[in-house]
């Protein structure tokens, strides 16, 4: 008995031997196994992209913008103006046609208080002539106009003046024989409308349609009295 024991375990230390040894190699054998790739369940891991580099842009230098005729005149007119600038000459001629010929000469000197108001002094000759006879008269007179709207490239004019004249006038007897002639001083008031038509920046034309407001006999004015005028600047501010 004893014996078979011992063949036994002779037997059994070489094979556990050689289990141990395969056991070893086997665990050092790579698995060979395919295995399905795993696709990742999480969301998207976003990808950086690289930055590009701007470079900066050139400046560009902003050109002023020009302003229109319009708006430079109105600056030009918000300007402080001298005397001078406000100031026009001129002179005016006189018509008139019918039992009296009235034909008048009226150099003028204005100023322009308000953009479009005017006052204005001048000298005035006359010469008459009616009936037979002719008269020289000479005097003064103040003005003052007024631009009341605007009429195309014109304006409807307001106008009122007084003329103090010193008058030559002829006298005759109760039975109407003429005399000979006589002077004598006379104070005209004269209002009425006209139009202004603009000739330049400035510069304007006037006809004007007058009442004579006095009725005296040695008067040299009938109605109407009709006048043309112009008006020139010294200056072009």
């Amino acid at each position: 008995m004893l014996k078979n024991c011992r063949l036994l375990l002779c037997l059994s230390l070489p094979l556990l031997f050689l289990l141990l040894c395969s056991t070893e190699a086997a665990a050092q054998v790579p698995d060979s196994t395919y295995r399905k790739p795993e696709l990742p369940t999480g969301p998207p891991v976003p990808v950086e992209q690289p930055q590009q580099q701007t470079r900066p842009r050139p400046r560009v230098q902003e050109q002023p913008t020009p302003q229109p005729e319009v708006v430079a005149k109105q600056e030009e007119s918000n300007e402080e103006l001298r005397f001078i600038d406000k100031l026009y000459f001129g002179g005016g001629l006189g018509l008139q046609f019918g039992t009296y010929t009235n034909i008048s000469v009226m150099p003028t000197l204005s100023y322009a208080l308000l953009p479009k108001l005017y006052l204005g002094v001048g000298a005035v000759y006359h010469y008459e002539s009616g009936r037979g006879y002719s008269f020289n008269n000479y005097g003064g007179r103040g003005y003052v106009q007024a631009e009341l709207v605007n009429i195309g490239d014109g304006a409807l004019l307001a106008h009122g003046e007084v003329e103090q004249l010193n008058v030559e006038y002829a006298l005759v007897d109760m039975y109407g024989y003429y005399m000979g002639k006589q002077r004598g001083n006379v104070t005209i008031p004269m209002v009425g409308l006209g139009y202004r038509q603009r000739i330049s920046d400035k510069g304007s034309f006037d006809l004007l349609v007058l009442y004579n407001g006095n009725d005296s006999n040695i008067n040299p004015y009938s109605n109407p009295v009709i006048r043309f005028g112009l008006n020139i600047p010294f200056t072009n501010r």
